[in-house]
């Protein structure tokens, strides 16, 4: 049976902070013939990434998929709904979505868009919150969407602000957890990881690393605010190891490093979602403690980590080793995030268009 076509078109790739795009490409591209469009470039592109297309025109990117003739689109981030939905009725095929964090519980960063706004005001319009959902709703909606897939936690607010629930697909976390999975033994070193920005409060970690100087730790943070933290860092006497950046698969050789992650984020904004350090730091055997700055993050974590409300709630903890009972149901907790597992959660979105006529993309 002929492959179905399916065009992956993302704000932005190949960026090595956002490899759950790399994970699912490869957990699908044997079973489907993939092409994927990427607008933006990369701030920090990783190698050995799915080939790519790189252009942010519109007739570009039309003229592409008409060559392709794809069955189906699919996008990453709530608010690339509006160009993926303008796209599926310009081909007439439908589209899927896959949310994160970021881009749902705090409006996202205003996008420049190269559609012409007819009327101007000179005073800033008032955020409203939710209004970002909102006006993604319609497009979420309509028939061209097939499901929004996106972390359990998010669906509530999704459907306070009008997105059908019969819409939302519940999906935890992106993981190739084949790639990390290692039950061998650990190192004693305590870790940090993710992109620098303001929510993930890496200065915590710098913080924690100076009242234990005793233990070797290591950051492995990511663009964006790393300058600014390793300032910090040099004031405090240098306590934490600034890591380069570092190949996605050669990552897992790095969790084995560690004994514990210490996943830091700002109690303040509350924004950090489920990342997948979490996971994949459980699939390597590492202990895992993050900021307790949600109710959800409990589902997440599980009984595999402890969620903290002050960084003298671990200081003790981080300096024994992993209990074997929570290194083993970190094991179990993070195949929850397999995406060879929950794949079929978007294939079988996918697979509806099976049994319709092939799209003429005329």
């Amino acid at each position: 049976m002929e492959k179905m076509r399916v065009l992956y078109v993302l704000y932005e790739f190949p960026e090595i902070s956002q490899t759950y795009m790399k994970s699912e490409l490869e957990a699908l591209q044997h079973d489907y013939d993939i092409r994927v469009i990427t607008r933006n470039a990369a701030h920090n592109p990783y190698r050995g990434h799915f080939p790519f297309t790189e252009t942010n025109d519109l007739e570009a990117i039309r003229e592409a998929a008409h060559e392709f003739k794809p069955h189906v689109l699919h996008g990453h981030y709530l608010h690339t709904a509006f160009y993926l939905s303008n796209l599926a009725k310009s081909l007439q095929v439908p589209f899927t979505l896959r949310a994160h964090s970021f881009d749902v519980i705090k409006p996202p960063r205003p996008l420049v868009t190269r559609v012409k706004v007819a009327v101007r005001t000179r005073s800033p319009k008032r955020v409203v919150a939710g209004g970002h959902i909102k006006a993604m709703a319609p497009l979420i909606n309509d028939e061209h969407c097939l499901g929004l897939l996106t972390f359990p936690f998010t669906r509530g607010l999704l459907e306070k602000n009008g997105i059908a629930p019969d819409k939302i697909v519940d999906c935890f976390p992106v993981v190739n957890f084949d790639l990390f999975y290692d039950r061998s033994s650990n190192g004693e070193h305590i870790m940090n990881t993710g992109a620098a920005i303001p929510k993930k409060r890496m200065e915590d970690f710098v913080t924690l690393a100076k009242e234990l100087p005793h233990l070797e730790f290591n950051l492995y943070a990511m663009g964006y605010d790393v300058g600014r933290l390793q300032t910090v860092n040099e004031a405090a006497g240098r306590p934490v190891n600034f890591q380069p950046l570092i190949e996605p698969n050669q990552m897992p050789a790095e969790y084995k490093k560690h004994q514990w992650l210490v996943y830091t984020a700002s109690f303040d904004m509350k924004t950090v979602g489920w990342p997948m350090a979490i996971a994949e730091a459980q699939a390597s055997g590492v202990g895992v403690c993050m900021a307790n700055i949600r109710p959800d993050l409990k589902q997440y974590v599980g009984d595999a980590g402890i969620l903290f409300d002050s960084l003298h709630d671990i200081m003790d903890v981080i300096q024994k080793p992993v209990p074997e009972e929570m290194r083993e149901a970190g094991f179990e907790q993070a195949r929850k995030s397999n995406i060879n597992e929950h794949k079929r959660l978007l294939t079988d979105l996918w697979d509806q268009v099976r049994v319709r006529q092939p799209a003429s993309n005329a």
